[in-house]
């Protein structure tokens, strides 16, 4: 199977999920704050919204000629939905990560099937002393953004930095504490723009990210996963519909938005970029 991706906006053609028929609201996996906030409020999602959502997600994508695979479910194992942080891809390797959170590392196991299709000599697994998800990685060709996190730490940054070579450029960015991966503040939209929740990054590391054009998401915007979009090509962003303002920003910059509900998924602490592992883009 041919894996590629080069940056987070090239036209998507493969992409790893997995169903949500594991989640069971009376035995949360409490993992952030996102989820922690709304079982403390009585405000937890069912699993029958999750996997309505989930549904009109992935027709979505088909209809947009996107090759949907979707691993297989582990019993006993949180998180499962959030392919994004069990692998990602960068140019023709696959990583697959190392989690530090332990109910959740034994998800990968559903990707037996995949994993076997894609050539050994592509395949990287982070050691098990290094902390590194992907949902802190953001591929912009050759710069490669890694968030230090609640979940990544520095060895995971000199681990990728050693795998990848003088070839790229691994960038760090020092997440403020309480924000899980650094795709629940900034994404990469395309070559020149992104969205940010500015107070979501230390100072020194926001700015590094001077030379793009920014669309910064409010805090309500970013409790919601308002960063937390899914780009499907240069032009075309899939946006929680309940983020009216957001859409508007958006599409101002000229770009089409297929607005989606994804609010009730949100509530577990991740939305369309944390349910997708993309395999392949143009």
């Amino acid at each position: 199977m041919r894996i590629q991706v080069n940056n987070e906006y090239g036209k998507l053609k493969k992409v790893v999920v997995a169903s949500a028929s594991y989640y069971d609201p009376n035995d949360l996996a409490i993992n952030n704050e996102t989820i922690k906030y709304y079982k403390e409020n009585g405000e937890v999602p069912t699993k029958e919204d999750i996997l309505k959502e989930q549904k009109e997600f992935w027709e979505s994508l088909k209809k947009l000629n996107v090759e949907i695979i979707i691993a297989d479910t582990v019993p006993n194992t949180k998180g499962q939905m959030f392919t994004r942080d069990l692998a990602f891809v960068i140019g023709n390797k696959f990583f697959i990560s190392n989690m530090r959170k332990e109910n959740r590392r034994k998800a990968i196991d559903g990707w037996e099937k995949i994993i076997d299709k894609i050539p050994m000599d592509q395949i990287i697994k982070v050691p098990t002393n290094t902390f590194l998800e992907g949902g802190d990685v953001l591929v912009n060709n050759k710069t490669i953004y890694v968030g230090l996190s609640e979940r990544t730490d520095e060895l995971g940054v000199e681990f990728l930095k050693k795998e990848l070579g003088q070839e790229y450029q691994v960038i760090p960015l020092k997440l403020k504490p309480k924000f899980l991966h650094l795709d629940v503040v900034l994404t990469i939209i395309n070559p020149e723009l992104i969205l940010i929740y500015k107070d979501g990054l230390e100072k020194d590391s926001y700015e590094l990210l001077e030379k793009y054009q920014k669309i910064e998401i409010t805090k309500e915007e970013q409790f919601e996963l308002g960063t937390n979009v899914f780009v499907v090509d240069e032009n075309t962003v899939i946006v929680n519909s309940n983020h009216t303002r957001l859409i508007k920003e958006i599409q101002k910059k000229h770009l089409k938005v297929i607005p989606l509900n994804m609010s009730q998924t949100a509530k577990d602490g991740g939305a369309f970029r944390c349910t997708t592992c993309p395999l392949e883009r143009e």
